[in-house]
């Protein structure tokens, strides 16, 4: 496979935000509608998009994308969390090359996401998600009642990918309310755990011009996921300005974005320079996940 180049030496392309759902979910789609609230938020319209994992890896294959991050979703129901986590894990066990095991659980679920937690990461899951607190419950939880869901991803060494929204804009099927102000709110709440922030944090990279600010997301990363609904390209260079090339991930949200078009947006936007665009694509990414050579700093 060669990997897209951006008119420079092949690198590694690391796509950190993409999902897979089992065959059951997408034949017997009234069962899990019934069955979990974030499946109903997410796959109620018709033309919502959904993968499988072979599909996926087709995917990677057409736009060059060497390794992907395949999450589930902030499931409701513990039962379709476990289905859709096994789903994932035997899929990264048939590709352990190319895919990155997210697994999904909630924080409300207390001793049960714990356990589910670790059973995944003992599994071979490297992060956790992605989370849905709207859908999920947990926006108006106080903080020592999610404290055991985080100090466990903090203690497995898994970084959480939660789902972020934008304060302003157009509406879409589950953007949510993790506005900005929410998001660093957890972040402060857990400043040890590593955060995947997606959808470019709902905006809160561009609050990193504040010192406060950029201090408490340290242990953050701001992934692209669906850019191309969102965002012009330009994006990419505000973002690198305000939070720093370092801090963002590639990611597309496939199925919803199709990887090449992700792609074609960051060497569309003409804003990153060389090496900018090698850790965004990639290094970052393997730093973070600790998929490469270069583990990320302590």
């Amino acid at each position: 496979m060669t990997a897209r180049t951006f008119g420079l030496p092949e690198r590694m392309i690391i796509d950190s935000h993409t999902h897979i759902l089992p065959d059951d979910f997408r034949t017997d789609t009234e069962r899990f509608l019934r069955a979990d609230q974030t499946f109903r938020d997410l796959f109620s319209s018709p033309r919502a998009r959904s993968a499988s994992a072979g599909e996926l890896i087709h995917a990677m294959n057409e736009a060059g994308v060497d390794m992907a991050v395949a999450a589930g979703y902030g499931w409701t129901s513990i039962h379709v969390a476990k289905m859709s986590n096994d789903y994932i894990l035997e899929a990264a066990r048939r590709q352990p090359d190319r895919i990155i095991p997210f697994c999904s659980a909630s924080p409300l679920w207390g001793r049960e996401a714990v356990l589910e937690l670790e059973r995944c990461a003992a599994a071979g899951a490297r992060g956790i998600g992605e989370l849905h607190p709207d859908s999920q419950g947990f926006l108006n939880s106080d903080f020592a009642t999610l404290a055991p869901f985080f100090d466990a991803a903090r203690s497995l060494d898994l970084p959480v990918l939660l789902h972020t929204s934008e304060p302003v804009g157009h509406s879409y099927r589950g953007k949510g309310t993790v506005i900005p102000e929410l998001s660093l709110a957890l972040a402060e709440a857990f400043p040890q755990n590593r955060f995947i922030f997606a959808h470019f944090g709902g905006g809160l990279p561009f609050y990193s011009l504040m010192p406060e600010v950029r201090t408490a997301l340290k242990n953050v990363r701001f992934d692209s996921a669906a850019s191309p609904l969102l965002y012009g390209p330009q994006v990419y260079r505000a973002a690198s300005d305000a939070a720093g090339a370092d801090s963002l991930l590639f990611g597309s949200d496939y199925p919803l974005v199709s990887q090449r078009k992700a792609l074609d947006e960051l060497e569309r936007s003409g804003g990153l320079d060389d090496h900018e665009t090698a850790l965004v694509l990639g290094k970052n990414a393997a730093r973070f996940l600790s998929t490469g050579p270069g583990r990320r700093p302590a």
